[in-house]
């Protein structure tokens, strides 16, 4: 066990004298709707964050924030893609077009996609391109 040294003493608990302001909280945000207005965002990225079940829920909510024509960048763990062609028409069943894939890299892969428009699917249909697998990792 660790023992303090001789010359160690306490340190006398003094009180802050000063009070600390309350701040409102801001409003609060979840992955599936974020405080910000319909198309006003240029640029949305999911950067190794389509970790939830729910993957189609931040799809539409990337959709509803980027403008017309914006643009939404994936980086992803490449093990989790079973089929990445499946993946990419259900993505373009969101309303996203794909501008470029970038599938060289062995650890990860690169997507980036263009707002085409809303949604080309209802809510209820099943996208099955969007189930993806636990990640492995790899002892280096």
């Amino acid at each position: 066990m660790f023992e303090e040294p001789a010359w160690a003493e306490e340190a006398p608990a003094v009180p802050d004298p000063r009070p600390v302001p309350l701040r409102p909280r801001p409003p609060a945000a979840s992955h599936t709707k974020v405080p910000l207005e319909d198309a006003s965002v240029d640029v949305a990225v999911f950067c190794l964050s389509l970790m939830g079940t729910n993957i189609r829920d931040f799809l539409e909510e990337a959709n509803r924030v980027l403008k017309p024509g914006g643009l939404l960048k994936v980086a992803e763990v490449s093990s989790r893609f079973e089929d990445v062609r499946t993946f990419l028409g259900a993505v373009a069943k969101l309303g996203f077009k794909v501008i470029s894939k970038d599938l060289t890299n062995s650890h990860f892969f690169l997507f980036d996609f263009q707002k085409t428009g809303p949604p080309r699917v209802g809510p209820k249909a099943q996208l099955a391109g969007l189930k993806l697998q636990p990640c492995l990792y790899k002892r280096r």
